[in-house]
């Protein structure tokens, strides 16, 4: 009974998923298309090896009857020459009915063959083809699906945590208990980190449906970078990190605000969580005008990373080392969503280090904002 429902079962789960169906289906054609290849191989040796041989036989035809011809023995033409009807009386030469009808029939035979596989390796890659674009449609789908899902869930939950920031920083200014505030700052860091988390996820969704609307101004990036270390001062000071800025009172550079604050926001982040994840206890964050453009860099003196990782480190959902024994929190967005904002803006980033446990220098390059 086990047996049959098994049976069953296959061809249930084959019609519940077609793409899989049309993915078996099309391995099947693959398997009978090596075959045939195989055999076309080794028939086109065969008939190479008897082309070569028949011109072989010809050719030393030709030879002896060129000889029996200066002997003046006209009767072993046909000896030597098969395919051929000699008249000794008429002295006159056609060729072999038989012959020519046969020579005939091997060509239409092969002819009939070679367009019987062409059309049926044609139909192999039609239907390769079908199967490549339906599972590339599907997959599309699924990824829009996908993105609509975290979209979703990304707004609920954004919600909710801001609610709980607010009431946490409501309670930690009615309550003096050390135990109470200690649990409140944990509790306001954790839901910050939530907060940064989700705002990534609603980023990477707006960057890759192209919904990204960026207008270029002129902004103080001293300013901006001492905001955005604001945000993030509570969780360095509680792990004894300091952060440094040294930026010039007068830089400015033109870019979209909020495309700006993300990437420094997002660059600091990674820096604190480095330093907590290293040991490390220094962020710094400086900039300079070099012509043109303004270059600004964030470095810490935490986890750092293996030099060859400098481009990977950029990857979507790209992290360092094992997921299974990782403590550093995130979800490998943040400089994924750096890197394609830097790009948008007609900006250019690059990540330094000398290995780990040696820290790491992101340096962005971005347009400075024209004189007034």
């Amino acid at each position: 009974m086990s047996t049959r429902q098994n049976t069953l079962e296959k061809p249930m789960a084959l019609r519940r998923d077609p793409i899989k169906a049309l993915q078996l289906g099309f391995l099947a054609l693959l398997v009978i298309s090596i075959a045939q290849v195989a055999y076309w191989i080794t028939d086109h040796l065969a008939y190479t090896r008897s082309v070569r041989d028949q011109l072989a036989l010809l050719y030393e035809s030709d030879a002896q009857a060129v000889m029996a011809f200066y002997r003046n023995d006209p009767e072993s033409f046909a000896t030597l020459l098969p395919h051929l009807d000699i008249s000794p009386e008429t002295g006159t030469a056609t060729v072999n009915a038989d012959i020519a009808a046969e020579l005939e029939s091997e060509t239409s035979s092969r002819i009939n063959r070679f367009a019987w596989e062409g059309g049926f390796f044609l139909l192999v890659l039609l239907s390769g083809l079908t199967i490549l674009t339906r599972t590339i449609r599907h997959d599309a789908e699924l990824r829009a699906r996908q993105q609509n899902f975290l979209a979703a869930v990304s707004h609920e939950f954004k919600s909710p945590l801001a609610s709980m920031r607010l009431s946490t920083e409501t309670l930690l200014l009615r309550v003096d208990d050390p135990d109470c505030q200690r649990l409140g700052h944990r509790l306001l860091d954790d839901g910050e980190r939530l907060l940064r988390m989700v705002d990534n996820l609603l980023e990477t969704t707006r960057v890759e449906e192209g919904r990204m609307e960026l207008t270029p101004e002129s902004l103080p990036l001293r300013t901006l970078a001492e905001s955005c270390v604001e945000e993030l001062a509570g969780r360095a000071r509680h792990h004894d990190i300091e952060i440094h800025v040294d930026v010039p009172e007068n830089l400015r550079v033109s870019a979209d605000r909020t495309t700006l604050e993300t990437v420094l926001r997002n660059l600091l982040d990674n820096a604190v969580k480095a330093c907590i994840a290293g040991h490390g206890h220094a962020v710094r964050v400086h900039a300079e005008q070099t012509g043109a453009r303004v270059e600004f860099s964030v470095a810490d003196d935490g986890l750092g990373f293996p030099a060859d990782d400098a481009v990977m480190i950029f990857e979507k959902f790209y992290r360092l080392g094992d997921e299974l024994r990782r403590s550093t929190p995130g979800t490998g967005l943040g400089l994924y969503i750096v890197r394609r904002l830097v790009e948008l803006s007609n900006a250019r980033i690059k990540a330094e280090s000398e290995g780990p446990g040696h820290g790491a220098k992101f340096t962005v390059s971005w347009p400075a904002a024209e004189a007034a």
